[in-house]
């Protein structure tokens, strides 16, 4: 027989949430803990507490195991897409587009040129960090050369790699963001453009009209040079390596779903490895499993394409799991429902949503991980959406503001921490530059207010 319930007040469940994620964010903020091992061990926190209101243990479990398949998809999605980077780094195709970027470097124009760049090599690679540390190294090499301010330089570069990382199907961020947001990440990336598109165009034309007006000197570009032969030396290049992305992409748009695409995308890049590029059967096989390794006496070129894999992924897909679980928890114990009752009577617009997950999505940044603020932004505000009647890609949209964009205003995150870092400049001297950041902000309200995107949004509402 089951206890009887003491009711959850707003007091208890606010002061649950806080013992469990201050548990969580506190080592990962002080020690750098893995928070995929604190969140593991909250569990600990807060089955505890949640017995206390009388539940038990049985119960709290069942609904843990009732909340976790609310992710099974996100992860599946996620394991597939590191396969098809594995497989896409064997065949040449992320590099072939790396190459046709980096042969675009125009010194006069040098901050929207490497803006350019920059944004597809991170929108076909996945990775901020890798891109920054890889061709941002390069690029701010060239900079230097031509006597740039070393500030202005990397904006160009890490406003670049932020836009294309949160746009991205390869990378962690959209993956994570829409499955806490329980939505479909491509149509949360297809959701994102009204807002991505012109925050880019807005960023290339101010670095464009800077260059314009700005003092050119002469410049060294054999470091570009340089990456360019080696990758050209690394590959047997071609239009044969864009066949796989040809296909993805076709298949998306003639309405296949997102899974069996990529599948198909993973297993063209196999056929394009083993008869354009030399490599073995088991060598690709492997570089889905486990990433591809790259030989090349190039040592960018070596680490930004070997990279990849579906063990490669299973660090993100643990975090989701994980943080399911322990949302499992609380939301069987009426915390969540507790929590959220007064904000969703607030929340009954687009535009006030999207304000709260913004925030939310910012303060949360303050654990030192964006991870962290992903998933927590997406879990407690899925049933404020839900309550208030409003569409999750509308979450999703502005959880990529919060949770990603204006990271890189918080010094010591991790995101922020490591790219300066790697492109020699200091993370606080940097705050004042991300040009793009406001942008973001700026575009979003408006679409947002005015319902710029109201055709999209219903046509979100109708695939649901």
């Amino acid at each position: 027989m089951s206890k009887e319930k003491k009711p959850t007040t707003f007091g208890y469940a606010a002061f649950v949430m806080i013992a469990c994620f201050a548990f969580i964010m506190i080592p990962g903020a002080l020690l750098g803990a893995k928070i995929h091992i604190m969140f593991l061990l909250s569990w600990l926190i807060a089955i505890p507490l949640c017995m206390f209101l009388g539940y038990s243990y049985k119960e709290l479990q069942s609904g843990m195991i009732g909340f976790i398949p609310k992710c099974i998809v996100p992860v599946l999605l996620i394991l597939t897409i590191g396969a098809l980077i594995g497989s896409w780094c064997a065949s040449g195709t992320i590099a072939y587009i790396t190459y046709l970027g980096l042969q675009v470097i125009n010194p006069k124009y040098f901050m929207a040129t490497a803006f350019v760049v920059t944004l597809i090599c991170a929108c076909f690679t996945g990775t901020s960090f890798g891109t920054c540390g890889t061709i941002g190294v390069a690029l701010m090499g060239v900079a230097l050369g031509m006597g740039l301010d070393p500030y202005w330089a990397a904006s160009s570069i890490l406003c670049a790699a932020v836009v294309g990382d949160g746009i991205s199907p390869l990378s962690d961020t959209p993956n994570v963001i829409a499955g806490s947001a329980e939505v479909d990440m491509f149509e949360s990336v297809k959701f994102q453009l009204p807002m991505t598109i012109p925050v880019a165009i807005l960023s290339f034309l101010f670095y464009l009209v800077m260059g314009a007006t700005g003092n050119v000197q002469s410049a060294d570009t054999s470091a570009i040079g340089s990456l360019v032969e080696a990758i050209g030396e690394s590959y047997n290049l071609g239009t044969h390596c864009i066949i796989p992305i040809i296909l993805v992409f076709g298949l998306l748009v003639m309405k296949v779903p997102a899974i069996p695409a990529i599948l198909v995308g993973s297993l063209s890049a196999l056929g394009v490895s083993c008869i354009f590029q030399g490599e073995s059967f088991k060598t690709v096989i492997n570089a889905m499993w486990s990433g591809y390794t790259l030989q090349s006496e190039n040592e960018m070129v070596a680490s930004l394409f070997s990279r990849g894999g579906i063990s490669g992924m299973t660090g993100t897909c643990v975090l989701i799991i994980f943080s399911f679980g322990l949302f499992g928890i609380l939301n069987e114990a009426k915390i969540l429902d507790t929590l959220v009752e007064p904000l969703a009577k607030r929340i009954q617009s687009r535009l006030s949503g999207v304000i709260c997950v913004i925030i939310l999505g910012f303060l949360a940044n303050f654990s030192s991980s964006a991870s962290f603020s992903e998933v927590f932004t997406g879990n407690i505000m899925t049933p404020v959406y839900d309550k208030a009647g409003l569409n999750k890609l509308d979450l999703a949209r502005a959880a990529t503001v919060g949770c990603l964009a204006f990271s890189m205003y918080i010094p010591f995150v991790v995101m922020p921490a490591t790219v300066t870092a790697s492109l020699g400049v200091d993370a606080v001297k940097m705050i004042p530059y991300y040009i793009s950041m406001p942008i973001y902000l700026v575009v979003i309200l408006v679409i947002t207010a005015l319902n710029l995107d109201k055709r999209l949004l219903e046509k979100g509402k109708n695939k649901k």
